[in-house]
């Protein structure tokens, strides 16, 4: 038993990313609507930074990683910058324009976009158990989707689908990106940081240079804003962030961003008990389709 767990360790770390985003997702919706979704996701970066370099520090005894592993660095910075800075602000506002389920639920399509990508740049391939595992949790996840728009909300369903779709798309690229810069010698805690440090810098600059994200006008802070923005940097884009780096680098890509993408299963009870949103009784069976996906992808041979 320990033996094949210890071979499933990817996908392992996969699930505990779903488990930590979820809670990631509730965080930052929270602080979302006191301080701005912009607001958020320059907290989130420079804190994570702040935890992602102490960290490097003690694990490895020194603050960054080595610089003569150039063509590494190049790819996690564009990784963190794609995937990070850019599709993350894509998605925290569309849980203003449609909501943390709806946007989640769309943004959970990224494994289809990863494993065409994963197929084209990296020549990895999918046996018939992997696919049908992936298609079953894409369906599975659809069926969690909530039909009434949280009450909290000023609507608009147009934008925060494209919104939630970029984030997507900009989340497969920033992950292919990221694999291919450890597979040049630099350990998951080591891209996470580079990572990091490139969206931060990102984030910094587009808060200096326009007055608001995606056209949202900006708010002023509050405490309990920056209270949940600081708790949701250390289970997102700290640990969270971390462990899915660890995800793509002992599996598959599509593999890995599929069991990544079960957090909206994870999300329903958070988003009940703190958000307030309401949730159907067939999300039962988006649950139980997801868990047999999941439970497909774990029994595949690699």
């Amino acid at each position: 038993m320990m033996e094949y767990l210890l071979t499933k360790m990817g996908e392992i770390a996969a699930l505990t990313t779903a488990i930590l985003w979820a809670f990631t997702a509730t965080f930052f919706s929270i602080a979302g609507r006191h301080i701005g979704s912009r607001w958020v996701n320059l907290f989130r970066l420079l804190l994570a930074s702040v935890y992602l370099l102490i960290a490097h520090k003690l694990v490895y005894g020194n603050f960054l990683p080595d610089f003569s592993q150039k063509h590494a660095w190049v790819y996690l910075a564009v990784s963190g910058i794609i995937g990070l800075a850019l599709g993350d602000s894509l998605l925290f506002q569309s849980f203003l324009d449609i909501g943390t389920q709806k946007s989640m639920v769309i943004m959970s399509s990224w494994p289809l976009f990863s494993a065409f990508l994963a197929y084209v740049f990296l020549k990895e391939s999918l046996n018939s158990i992997e696919i049908y595992g992936i298609i079953l949790i894409v369906i599975g996840i659809s069926f969690v989707i909530s039909s009434k728009v949280e009450p909290h909300l000023k609507p608009k369903p147009l934008r925060g689908v494209f919104l939630s779709l970029g984030g997507a798309v900009c989340q497969a690229a920033g992950i292919l990106l990221a694999k291919e810069g450890m597979n040049r010698g630099l350990s998951p805690l080591s891209g996470t940081l580079i990572r990091m440090i490139f969206a931060a810098l990102t984030m910094v600059i587009f808060s200096l240079f326009m007055k608001a994200l995606l056209g949202e006008p900006q708010k002023k802070l509050n405490f309990k804003g920056v209270l949940f923005a600081f708790f949701g940097s250390i289970v997102g884009p700290f640990l969270g962030v971390w462990f899915s780096l660890y995800a793509v680098s002992h599996a598959k890509v599509a593999v890995a961003s599929t069991l990544m993408t079960t957090s909206p299963i994870l999300l329903i009870p958070l988003s009940s008990m703190i958000l307030k949103e309401k949730l159907k009784m067939w999300v039962i069976a988006g649950t139980f389709i997801t868990v047999i996906g999941s439970i497909l992808l774990f029994v595949s041979k690699n």
